[in-house]
């Protein structure tokens, strides 16, 4: 079988939107299924914790050399369309991003997506944390998932029939997403005006001038994570070159120079405030690896 084609020493700070993180021994690049299921065997075999990469919005990688078996959706990028009376049914390959998807929202002006129009995701990723904004989720549009379990098994999986919850998906207990399909209806609306409209909202409330990687915790039922962190005091709190935004408390952001270390720390500052001023234990949304 041909080999997979990866990179040594790759600079981890360069695949998350927070800039941070030392470096990954290697970094894979699959180009279809075969070869992901090829790399999730050698991840068993060599006993490494498999890695998917995606835009890498939600995630931070700790400092030095971390040896896990990394794995790009860079080269994951194919796309179907299929229209179906009104309905038009997408089916994306894992390293999609979502201003892909927008682009063919807005070609054929279908309704569905508007609200995840921001989010700096990709597919793959965006399944398996089950991505949202502004009360939408992608499980509301999602028709089928296509999963690689860790023993190299394909499933065609239809949506109902996957329990996914507030940011969660069975998917984060391991496996690779390779693709999904989307359910999209023909909108009786302008659905650029309503993207543009959500756009503007979004860069007024959130920090998207700066190196963030977006929400850091998620909403507990009580109140939102950023009012619960606002009142703890970490409203632009800082530590080194890393803070919690003036704009939005529940988002971290890079001031410049910002290290893993002091992300960590903050993180830990704002968990243990809110516990003490609230007993409300807050549960994170961004994954750390190291």
């Amino acid at each position: 079988m041909k080999q997979v084609h990866y990179e040594e020493l790759v600079d981890l700070s360069r695949l998350c939107t927070i800039k941070v993180g030392g470096k990954a021994k290697k970094v894979y690049f699959p180009e279809n299924i075969e070869q992901v299921k090829q790399l999730i065997t050698q991840s068993v075999e060599e006993n490494k914790r498999f890695v998917p990469l995606g835009v890498g919005s939600n995630t931070v990688f700790a400092d030095g050399v971390l040896d896990h078996i990394f794995v790009s959706t860079k080269k994951l990028k194919k796309l179907q369309i299929i229209k179906k009376d009104r309905y038009f049914f997408i089916t994306a390959e894992a390293g999609v991003s979502f201003k892909t998807i927008v682009s063919v929202v807005k070609k054929y002006n279908l309704e569905g997506f508007e609200y995840l129009s921001g989010i700096p995701a990709s597919i793959g990723g965006a399944v398996v944390m089950n991505a949202g904004a502004f009360g939408s989720q992608i499980s509301d549009i999602l028709e089928e998932v296509v999963w690689i379990d860790m023993e190299g098994n394909v499933h065609r999986l239809p949506a109902s029939t996957i329990d996914f919850g507030y940011r969660t998906s069975p998917f984060q207990k391991g496996g690779f997403v390779y693709s999904a399909v989307l359910k999209l209806k023909q909108s009786e609306r302008n659905i650029s005006s309503v993207i543009k409209k959500h756009l503007e909202e979004r860069n007024r409330k959130q920090p998207l001038d700066l190196p963030t990687s977006g929400s850091t915790f998620k909403n507990p039922p009580e109140k939102p994570a950023g009012y619960l962190l606002e009142r703890a005091g970490m409203k632009g709190f800082r530590i080194g070159g890393m803070a919690f935004s003036e704009k939005h408390a529940n988002f971290l952001v890079n001031l410049g120079g910002g290290r893993f270390k002091d992300l960590k720390e903050l993180i830990e500052t704002a968990e243990r405030r809110v516990g003490e001023l609230y007993q409300i234990k807050l549960e994170r949304e961004i994954r750390i690896v190291e």
